[in-house]
């Protein structure tokens, strides 16, 4: 039966290893002097060996680097005598495998010693012999090492391998229902100090059916970063300005099979007089994802002052929301209508057919647009005069595929045009070209606190025209620069902001006619016209 594998390995790195020449020999001097006679050979008369594992007892190679005994293997390890273990190192005067001299230097800007300069355990025992055949005065042996124990342990279970920082937590696996704590992976290595630049950890929760995920964040720590994040008390959301560097976000999937939508986001929480925490979540669907990530890392960041600490339950959902809110189609006009409770929460998904783009408007009174791609001040306000013209607590928030989200004051839908908030999915307004990938093209529609009002909202698939000099689409949004589909075309129902799909020009029944037929009426008229004015002008 294999044994579990270990929490912590340990990370030695040799910052100094010494020992003084023979007697009769000379060596450089502080003085300057130059050696006169060089020793060729490695001397190993005081000797440091750094071993993988734990010793039972004094290992008695057959040579210096223990490599005649390597027959005696057994799996992975080597038998010496009673020691089942590997050589990582050997050190003697001349041969100094790696070691970490920087780390002598007494400054804090100095870098700190990196894994190409350092030994790892494949455990967390290390043990390090130190022999010396020749113990005088005249003679020496000095050495210096930092060590330090790398903790591997992450909570919930594994997404790839072992070395991922991508954790679920699956509620149909767990016994209890109490709530659970879930950290930050604490393993120096996906830090900066350990050599990376970056790392991205998700946490996912998945719900069973009739229930729900709520997390409760209590920390978030992201260096010296000016961060800071906001909350939106009308939806109860938070957003974070400044530095975005180091953010942990809250997405949420509607659907398994769908993109994830971001739901908040938070960094820097060390000022205690400024503290937004905790924040509080509950899902309106199955899936939820928690995603901590950093970049541009230095040499300073480690999970001492990069990390967060939160707790998750899952939760009976209230009844089951039969609605259908999945949408498809050339356009469409959604009436709400609010019965069901669960339904009032959850969102809309609209999904674009292939290559096209989606456009969607809903009356109301623009409050803030939020792009987590672009760069927002730390000092930001969240106020804005828009939210004193809301007669509604109730707030609609439209956002894409890339996580950029409107947010309105709904209206009725006897408001006229002047209050109308418009959307368009991910990737209209610019050109991806043929390597880049393509982002979601759709979008979500959240109506919160909607228990009175009659809200609506429409949307509508298009394309782009084409170019100028070729031949443009025969339904189109002029105001748009947009192709539509041929359906939408006079239907009775005004898809176009402008209304210009359902304009008399191309929607008359009498313009419509072949043009032999208006040709004639036009004969036809003239000839009545005429005679008519002959006859009062007689």
């Amino acid at each position: 039966m294999a044994s579990p594998p270990s929490r912590f390995k340990v990370w030695l790195s040799i910052l100094k290893f010494d020992l003084a020449p023979k007697f009769g020999t000379l060596d450089d001097t502080a003085s300057g002097t130059v050696q006169v006679q060089q020793q060729q050979e490695e001397d190993c008369g005081g000797m440091l060996r750094i071993w993988d594992g734990p010793l039972r007892e004094s290992p008695n190679c057959k040579d210096v680097n223990c490599e005649r005994d390597t027959a005696l293997k057994s799996g992975v390890l080597t038998k010496y005598g009673q020691n089942y273990t590997n050589l990582i190192a050997r050190f003697c005067r001349g041969t100094v495998p790696r070691s970490c001299e920087h780390g002598l230097l007494n400054d804090s800007s100095a870098r700190p010693c990196l894994v190409s300069e350092s030994f790892i355990s494949s455990s967390e025992f290390v043990t390090l012999e130190l022999r010396n055949t020749e113990s005088t005065a005249l003679r020496p042996l000095n050495f210096k090492l930092k060590y330090e124990f790398v903790d591997l342990q992450q909570d919930g279970i594994p997404t790839g391998s072992d070395t991922d920082c991508n954790r679920r937590f699956v509620s149909s696996m767990m016994d209890r229902r109490d709530p659970g704590v879930f950290r930050s992976v604490r393993n120096v290595f996906l830090f900066g100090r350990g050599g990376a630049r970056s790392f991205r950890c998700i946490h996912r929760f998945e719900a069973q059916r009739g229930e729900r995920v709520r997390v409760v964040i209590r920390r978030v720590m992201t260096g010296n970063r000016t961060c800071a994040s906001r909350i939106d008390n009308d939806i109860n959301r938070s957003y974070c300005f400044g530095d975005t560097s180091v953010k942990l976000e809250i997405y949420e999937k509607p659907w398994h099979d769908v993109v994830a939508f971001p739901r908040g986001c938070i960094c820097n929480s060390t000022n205690a007089s400024d503290s937004y925490l905790p924040i509080v979540y509950t899902s309106t669907s199955r899936d939820l994802e928690i995603r901590f990530s950093a970049i541009n890392m230095t040499s300073f960041d480690d999970a001492s002052v990069i990390n967060f600490e939160g707790s998750f339950e899952f939760i009976k959902s209230p009844s089951s929301c039969r609605d259908s809110r999945r949408k498809f189609g050339p356009s469409g006009h959604v009436d709400m209508t609010f019965g069901v409770l669960e339904c009032r929460s959850r969102p809309w998904l609209i999904e674009p057919t292939t290559d096209r783009f989606l456009y969607v408007q809903v009356h109301g009174i623009f409050i803030r647009r939020y792009d987590p791609q672009v760069y927002q001040h730390v000092n930001t306000s969240m106020k804005t005069k828009a939210v004193k013209e809301c007669i509604t607590k109730a707030r609609v928030i439209l956002t894409t595929g890339e996580g950029v989200s409107i947010t309105a004051c709904p209206l009725g839908s006897d408001a006229g045009r002047r209050h109308t908030v418009e959307i368009f999915s991910s990737g209209w307004n610019r050109d991806f070209g043929y390597l880049a990938t393509d982002p979601p093209r759709v979008v979500s529609v959240e109506f919160l606190e909607a228990e009175d009002g009659d809200f609506s909202f429409s949307w509508l698939e298009m394309s782009r025209r084409p170019p100028q000099g070729l031949i443009d689409c025969q339904y189109r949004c002029p105001e748009l620069e947009a192709c539509v589909n041929a359906s939408v075309w006079c239907d009775g129902k005004s898809d176009c902001p402008s209304g210009y799909d359902e304009s008399f020009t191309h929607c008359s029944a009498l313009l419509r006619l072949p043009a032999e037929i208006l040709a004639t009426l036009s004969v036809v008229f003239l000839v009545f016209f005429g005679a008519f004015a002959a006859y009062i002008y007689r």
